[in-house]
């Protein structure tokens, strides 16, 4: 680039002579004082070899500007670099993301008491107020919901890395939450895995409460399909960065329960009297 540069330039000034005596065959002279003898008949053809030199040299130079502007076209396009060698670099090891490899990991979760800090639990009685009993008659095991309301309100579809069956307004939820992770922590979305989202069962040990599974308002969720230990105090690497994803659009994690479980995930009480006022469940 330099060199044309420096060539046009060159050009130029080799034509800037030829232009300047044309200019002068076009500019009469002033009126001498005393009659002057006519030029020699040689003089008269000058005009016509300069126009010719000035064409020339204006040719040459419509062609370099052309070829200036392709290869500033080139450049815009990064193919500049196919008409020189690459100059040599020595070789890197190709860097590893060790973050990325510990995602499955299992450690102790710091502070999981204060997990959910800022949001309610919505507890069995309230769910019950919301939208009543998915079904009279509870039991330890999963079972399908009768609840017209709650039915109605139910989907399965997919959210993003998993399939999972939540009433609609949850479905949206999670699967902004999943839309979050993939832009953030895109290693992390390809390795998340469920473990089951709709159950319609009572809570363990309870004889009437239904738990969140029970209204589709829950998840269960995992790194590679491997099923965290309940209430060990641990947790997957990936989960623990998960949960700061589901919080911030409204959902509890099980981590913070009194018997620690990291792998669920569920709606919080306050998420739900918004969805309650704005009428979507």
């Amino acid at each position: 680039m330099r060199f044309l540069g420096a060539l046009l330039i060159a050009l130029a000034i080799a034509a800037a002579p030829f232009s300047w005596r044309y200019a002068q065959t076009l500019i009469p002279a002033p009126e001498p004082d005393a009659p002057r003898e006519p030029a020699p008949a040689t003089a008269e053809a000058a005009p016509a070899a300069l126009e010719e030199e000035v064409a020339f040299l204006s040719d040459q130079l419509a062609r370099l500007s052309q070829r200036v502007d392709a290869l500033d076209s080139r450049t815009s396009l990064n193919l500049a670099s196919v008409a020189r060698p690459l100059e040599p670099r020595a070789e890197r090891p190709e860097a590893t993301d060790s973050l990325k490899d510990a995602f499955a990991q299992v450690v102790l979760i710091a502070d999981r008491r204060s997990a959910n800090d800022g949001l309610s639990h919505a507890t069995p009685s309230f769910l019950r107020e919301l939208i009543g009993l998915p079904r009279p008659d509870l039991t330890d095991n999963c079972q399908s919901a009768t609840n017209p309301r709650l039915r109605d309100l139910l989907s399965t579809e997919d959210v993003g890395p998993i399939r999972a069956t939540l009433v609609r307004p949850a479905l949206v939820s999670i699967r902004q939450v999943f839309a979050n992770v993939q832009v953030f922590e895109p290693e992390l979305y390809d390795r998340i895995k469920t473990a089951g989202s709709l159950c319609v069962r009572r809570i363990r040990g309870a004889q009437s409460a239904a738990s969140a599974h029970a209204y589709g308002l829950a998840v269960d969720i995992n790194i590679d399909g491997v099923l965290d230990s309940l209430a060990d105090g641990k947790t997957q690497l990936g989960l623990i960065l998960l949960a700061d994803f589901f919080k911030k659009e409204g959902w509890i994690w099980g981590a913070g329960f009194g018997r620690e479980d990291s792998m669920h995930f569920e709606v919080s009480r306050d998420k739900l009297e918004q969805w309650r006022r704005l009428g979507e469940i």
